[in-house]
């Protein structure tokens, strides 16, 4: 049986054509022997996703990035849809996530499904929750951040405190510290040479400070032995007998400190004569009477002495 020339080039180029495809599914990663499930994410950024990106679970490429659909909301923002196929051999899910990943600083971005087991399984046409992680330089570059703007605000005080500096740093107080300066220099000459001359002192046994450093000990050691008489003194003291002693005195002072109060309150004779005015006044009189007669007596013994040498009376 022969065929036409046409019918043999119409043959070749359908070879053609299905080798052609069946070579560009591969470059792509497409396995046209197995079903794919095909699984959708939204996100604000895709953060440099591109299309045919792997797609991978705990590691093993399991599928890619087969569309990003971009879609505008009512408010006017702008999202992604992510298309994306896993071979169905893997099921997890629904509560499973696709993540957004760097895995190199020098590659691109791709993506893997962060497992979660338990609940539904996830089916064909599904849409997942969708996260993103940083790379390493988009981690560092968030970690930059606030240490720029920190720096910024160190070199913003630095630059306040130059500038403050610059403005005490006139003439007239440099020219102040220069003579502070020279007059603590002629300070620490001073101290030097005085501390030279304590060592030079020290040194050569300056016979008048051997001499007070004698008497310093002499003295020292006399007030040894006054503390060491006072503190055998205060050892020999029998402490029973001076509280006995103190008691004592205590008891007696009560006693006086009663007998007073007696006598404040008229008890006693002695109260009596305090608190009595009119014996005080007998008494007062008696004594002036007595000492009348007395002086009386004194001046005219005759009157109450009367003797006679024979017997008889003389009368005045």
């Amino acid at each position: 049986m022969k065929f036409s020339k046409e019918l043999k080039a119409g043959v070749i180029a359908i070879l053609a054509i299905i080798g052609f495809v069946i070579l560009f599914q591969f470059m792509k990663g497409r396995s046209l022997f197995t079903t794919d499930n095909i699984f959708y994410a939204k996100y604000d950024n895709v953060e440099g996703l591109a299309q045919s990106s792997a797609v991978s679970i705990n590691g093993l490429k399991v599928g890619q990035v087969d569309k990003i659909i971009p879609q505008r909301s009512k408010d006017g923002k702008i999202h992604f849809v992510v298309k994306v196929t896993v071979d169905n051999n893997f099921e997890f899910s629904k509560q499973s996530t696709l993540e957004i990943f760097e895995p190199g600083i020098m590659s691109g971005k791709e993506m893997r499904v962060n497992l979660s087991y338990g609940g539904v399984t996830a089916k064909d046409g599904d849409t997942l929750q969708s996260s993103f992680k940083l790379g390493t330089l988009g981690s560092l570059s968030a970690q930059v951040g606030p240490v720029k703007d920190q720096l910024q605000s160190v070199l913003y005080r630095v630059d306040s405190l130059m500038a403050n500096a610059n403005q005490v740093m006139n003439a007239q107080n440099r020219e102040e510290i220069r003579l502070l300066l020279t007059n603590l220099n002629k300070t620490v000459g001073a101290l030097q040479t005085t501390a030279g001359g304590v060592s030079a002192l020290v040194g050569h046994n300056d016979p008048k400070l051997q001499k007070v450093l004698d008497d310093a000990s002499v003295t020292m050691k006399s007030g040894k032995v006054t503390l060491d008489k006072y503190g055998n003194l205060a050892e020999s003291i029998d402490t029973k007998k001076l509280n006995a002693t103190i008691a004592n005195l205590d008891v007696t002072v009560d006693k006086l400190n009663q007998v007073i109060g007696g006598i404040d309150k008229g008890e006693g004779s002695l109260g009596k004569l305090m608190k009595d005015e009119q014996l005080y006044n007998n008494l007062n009189s008696a004594s002036t009477n007595l000492n009348s007669l007395i002086e009386d007596m004194k001046a005219n013994p005759k009157r109450y002495i009367n003797f006679s040498v024979f017997g008889k009376n003389n009368k005045d």
